[in-house]
């Protein structure tokens, strides 16, 4: 009897999984259907413009097939693409750096016993919350050869003028550093909510072994921050890859630059470069190739970061 009862009930479970199962699919399907149109959706028309010469005028339906074309045109033929590539890679490795030892260090102080930390802590979180446009015309203009703030201060110091972002060998370092003004007060705050969260009683049975200072910090705290560097590091490495507002603000109009980029190249990044090829010469097929050359370079780059962190954690 009692297998027969088991068998009389298994049909109707079945039946109320089975619908369980198609109301959670109907409730999750909007959110499928977002993701699907917002997102795969736009990564797939960039996939099918990048094999395509596209002037953003022209039908889609009438765009010309070029293949792996724009690709290589990036790669062999175009003398932009290389200094803008190489100057995204050195905007990265000394903004990442950078910020990421710059906001361990300014965590650790403001973790200690210093007062007005609250005023210290608010005061370094400010830049962040200003637009990247703003925050770049700002710096233009404190840093102009001519009548800029920094200019009057060396020369009341009596220091020579220095010509900043006019200058093709100290613009980039110029952009690095506002890169670095707007973001390492994020990173502090990221830094010192890891900080907080370590129980003291590490640090205290450390004490007790005679372990304090340097060897605490080296074998107790920057064990329990991995997970907040490889935050810190992962998402610093995502944005400074894809600058782009930095940079064309504070660049635009400088030694007669029109569309950012200057002088002589030397701050070009490639989502500005892409942006000049899609909305100034209206190569959209070259600027999407670009795209996905950068997303390659991300995606490589992110999976490196996690798995060396991860290793560790």
């Amino acid at each position: 009897m009692g297998s027969q009862a088991i068998t009389a009930v298994a049909p109707r479970l079945r039946r109320r999984l089975s619908k369980r199962t198609l109301w959670a699919y109907v409730f999750v399907s909007p959110a499928i259907m977002a993701l699907l149109l917002f997102t795969a959706g736009p990564f797939l028309f960039t996939l099918w413009v990048s094999i395509h010469d596209w002037n953003l005028v022209a039908p889609i339906s009438q765009m010309p097939f070029v293949g792996l074309a724009n690709f290589r045109y990036l790669l062999a033929k175009d003398t932009i693409f290389p200094t803008a590539l190489r100057n995204t890679v050195v905007f990265t490795v000394c903004g990442v750096g950078i910020n990421t030892v710059l906001g361990l260090l300014g965590a650790l102080l403001l973790n200690s016993r210093l007062r007005g930390r609250v005023f210290w802590r608010t005061l370094f979180f400010l830049p962040i919350v200003t637009a990247p446009l703003a925050l770049g015309m700002m710096w233009a203009v404190l840093l102009n050869k001519n009548y800029g703030l920094i200019n009057t201060l060396l020369l009341m110091l009596h220091l020579p003028r220095q010509p900043f972002l006019s200058s093709p060998d100290q613009a980039l370092a110029c952009i690095i550093g506002i890169a670095i003004y707007q973001y390492v007060g994020y990173y502090i705050v990221i830094y010192l909510a890891g900080l907080q969260g370590i129980p003291q009683d590490y640090y205290d049975a450390a004490a007790v072994d005679g372990a304090a200072g340097w060897d605490a910090f080296w074998h107790i705290t920057l064990p329990l921050l991995r997970p907040v560097l490889l935050f810190i590091i992962s998402t610093n490495t995502i944005g400074a890859l894809q600058v782009f507002d930095i940079v064309f603000a504070a660049t635009t109009g400088t030694a007669g630059e029109t569309s950012g980029g200057g002088p002589a190249g030397s701050t070009m990044v490639v989502v500005l470069h892409m942006y000049n090829t899609a909305f100034k010469f209206f190569r959209m097929g070259r600027a999407t190739a670009m795209a996905l050359i950068l997303f390659v370079v991300i995606f490589v780059v992110t999976l490196i970061q996690l798995r060396i962190l991860r290793e560790r954690t």
